[in-house]
């Protein structure tokens, strides 16, 4: 009785649609990034296929059930073969079932968005590393991070490999910095207990989510009381929804601190955080990336690493950096935290410029106004319309 309640009750928050969906040279698969991705393209060029329960096409899976195949995967390719688009791209590049439709469309241009930092095997590859014959996985194009990663989404996915950094990021003008403003990168999470096992445990060693948290919340007060040592302001960037308990979580644990939050409301906000700060510090966090794809004097305090042995956890994964460097650490370590810090500051732009890009290169781009998938879609379009 209790699962078939849970049934009706996810049934009466779908948003049923009755007529086929139109033809649209255009589908994104899923609707994460719709907001960023729409805007190259008219109205009558894009759609999206909603694959995360929120919306079904009536017509769509009353042709599964004829075809008494009604997973998520034959939806998807029912969907496609109705719309008849002539690209299909998706952000989830960590979908199994997305690597696959090019087999089916051989027409189709397919492509990928890399969403954000990727974790192997676990994340994505492990999942794609045996596909062979009819579940070739190929995608026409993969606009990743950096050519490091490019590698290695080229060793399980055939494709061309375009290193375009952060979709995201690209789209938002870097602006000048306020000074003596230190930016820290919430990863507050909540609902998550703390007696949650990490994944990426070793079999045998597991690790809790408790013991992150605190190591993460050392690196915070640190930071607060080196900010206030130092005449320096401090801006929490915050992370999650619940925004009301992110703000009371850190007044809790910076009661003795000066400080303030900037809450995540738009999917730019955290860049304008980014660039207005002198420094940015991040110790898990896609938007660190970001930040050093930007310029900006950061620190990375990975310090997930010292206990967690995955190496894609470390900095700069899957580039083999050592784990110390002027702007980097995969300890908890207070002294080096200090030193990389003092380093931020004390380092001129044509110091931090040539250490950054000598890092960075090979792990995340910066393509401002993503000007390689802008051509793309141009030359794409021509043909369209012949």
């Amino acid at each position: 009785m209790r699962r078939l309640w849970r049934l009706l009750k996810s049934l009466t928050r779908l948003h049923w649609r009755i007529l086929p969906p139109p033809h649209k040279p255009v589908l994104l698969y899923f609707v994460t990034g719709a907001d960023v991705i729409a805007p190259y393209f008219s109205p009558d060029e894009f759609q999206v296929l909603d694959l995360r329960e929120h919306e079904v096409n009536l017509w769509v899976a009353m042709r599964c059930l004829l075809g008494r195949d009604l997973s998520a995967q034959n939806y998807a390719l029912t969907y496609i073969k109705i719309v008849e688009p002539k690209l299909v791209i998706t952000f989830i590049d960590n979908f199994p079932a997305f690597f696959h439709v090019k087999n089916h469309f051989s027409d189709v241009t397919t492509v990928l968005i890399q969403n954000g930092v990727r974790v192997d095997p676990r994340d994505l590859f492990e999942t794609n590393a045996d596909a062979s014959g009819l579940h070739k996985n190929f995608v026409d194009k993969m606009f990743v991070f950096g050519s490091a990663i490019g590698a290695t989404y080229g060793k399980y996915t055939e494709g061309e490999i375009v290193p375009i950094g952060s979709f995201k990021n690209n789209l938002v003008p870097i602006t000048k910095p306020k000074t003596r403003t230190v930016a820290y990168i919430s990863t507050y999470r909540s609902g998550l207990p703390r007696t949650t096992v990490i994944p990426d445990s070793l079999p045998g060693f597991p690790i809790q989510y408790g013991e992150i948290i605190d190591r993460r919340e050392q690196t915070i007060i640190f930071l607060a009381n080196f900010c206030q040592n130092n005449n320096l302001s401090l801006v929490i960037i915050g992370k999650d929804e619940d925004f009301e308990g992110e703000k009371s979580y850190y007044a809790k644990l910076l009661k003795n601190c000066s400080w303030t939050i900037a809450q995540r409301q738009t999917t730019t906000i955290n860049y304008t955080v980014v660039d207005e700060s002198e420094i940015v510090v991040f110790t898990s966090s896609t938007l660190g990336y970001e930040s050093l794809a930007r310029g900006k004097k950061t620190a990375a305090f990975l310090i997930d690493a010292e206990i967690i042995d995955s190496p894609s956890i470390r900095f700069g994964w899957p580039v083999p950096l050592s784990d110390e460097g002027k702007f980097w650490t995969n300890r908890l370590d207070k002294n080096r935290f200090e030193e990389i810090l003092n380093y931020l500051l004390a380092a001129s732009n044509d110091d931090w410029e040539k250490v950054r890009s000598e890092t960075v290169r090979e792990i995340i781009n910066y393509d401002p106004g993503n000007s390689q998938f802008v051509a793309m879609v141009k030359s794409l379009r021509a043909d369209w319309y012949r």
